[in-house]
């Protein structure tokens, strides 16, 4: 069985709210926790340059583990309800 890459995008609903500050804050906590990875894909870069959306790619089989450290990452940076998560599947 082949893995498959998802796409998954969090989007800050209102970015001015959110302020680029805290959302590269949480895009590097992010990044921390995932760089390690090799099931994950996920760019400093774009996060360095994020002003309302962060994605990154991750192996279906570990989506539902990946969506819940992202969900307690918000939780921790006082964001949940700032954002939107969305997955694109191939």
């Amino acid at each position: 069985m082949k893995e498959v890459q998802n796409r998954v995008r969090i989007r800050f609903v209102d970015f001015e709210k959110s302020t680029v500050h805290r959302i590269r804050n949480f895009g590097e906590d992010l990044w921390r926790g995932y760089r390690a990875n090799n099931r994950i894909q996920i760019d400093l870069g774009e996060i360095d340059h994020a002003t309302d959306e962060i994605s990154f790619l991750v192996r279906d089989t570990f989506l539902n583990r990946r969506l819940t450290e992202v969900h307690r990452l918000l939780k921790v940076h006082l964001m949940e309800n700032e954002a939107v998560i969305d997955v694109e599947t191939p």
